[in-house]
């Protein structure tokens, strides 16, 4: 979420379209200029780093080498709309270990 030298605690908007970061992590809204940047961002993030060291980097069923539980967790984590996403990090956990969030 965004470069650790423009470290800002808590909820930011997008000042600069494109952020900085590798395309393959970031969420949609970190290439949309006036968009909210929040912990749906992070969980999106976390999701997307889960594909890759989970998967082949694809959303794809097949390849992933987790629970079922920890798939739904995936694939909601990298929902593109920030409203369709678990709202905190606590939350992607909760679903990752398959609890009801």
């Amino acid at each position: 979420m965004g470069d650790l030298n423009t470290y800002r605690r808590g909820s930011l908007t997008n000042e600069m379209g494109r952020m900085f970061g590798s395309t393959r992590f970031m969420a949609p809204e970190e290439f949309e200029l006036g968009a909210t940047i929040d912990e749906r961002t992070t969980v999106f993030t976390m999701g997307r780093t889960a594909a890759v060291l989970l998967s082949d980097g694809s959303l794809d069923h097949g390849p992933f080498r987790g629970s079922e539980a920890q798939w739904e967790a995936l694939l909601t984590a990298c929902s593109a709309g920030p409203d369709d996403r678990l709202a905190t990090v606590a939350a992607l956990n909760a679903a990752w270990q398959g609890q009801r969030v």
